[in-house]
């Protein structure tokens, strides 16, 4: 195989981890909009609503500079992670009866990422 070869075969394994990345970074800023536009029900000041939203943002560049540069364990744990927050989040909906307004934005948010951590982890296409 020449080296065109492997360059081309690298960059497109990479590929997928840059997609994801970019789906994961856009994803969790949707999630961490969500969290202005329903309020959760405990009241916090501005000033810990700042620094939360700052501190998420952080977590989250950092974790999709990983993803990014083809990460694959990262994206494994991650991808598990968001699975998981998915099944809880809807099981206990279900058990309680109660609903949340923003539930379904946030499963969509939850499954969405799932699926593009696990598309670059597990090579879906």
């Amino acid at each position: 195989m020449s080296v065109n070869g492997l360059v081309g075969k690298e960059n497109t394994g990479l590929k997928k981890y840059r997609h994801a990345a970019y789906g994961f970074l856009l994803l969790n800023l949707i999630y961490v909009l969500l969290f202005y536009v329903f309020p959760p029900p405990f009241d916090l000041g501005l000033l810990e609503r700042t620094i939360i939203t700052v501190l998420l943002v952080v977590l989250i560049a950092v974790l999709a500079y990983f993803i990014y540069k083809g990460n694959k364990k990262l994206a494994i744990v991650l991808a598990v992670v968001y699975a998981a927050r998915f099944a809880v989040i809807l099981i206990v909906t279900l058990i309680t009866g109660t609903f949340i307004e923003s539930v379904p934005y946030v499963l969509t948010c939850l499954i969405l990422t799932f699926y593009m951590l696990g598309r670059a982890a597990w090579d879906w296409p």
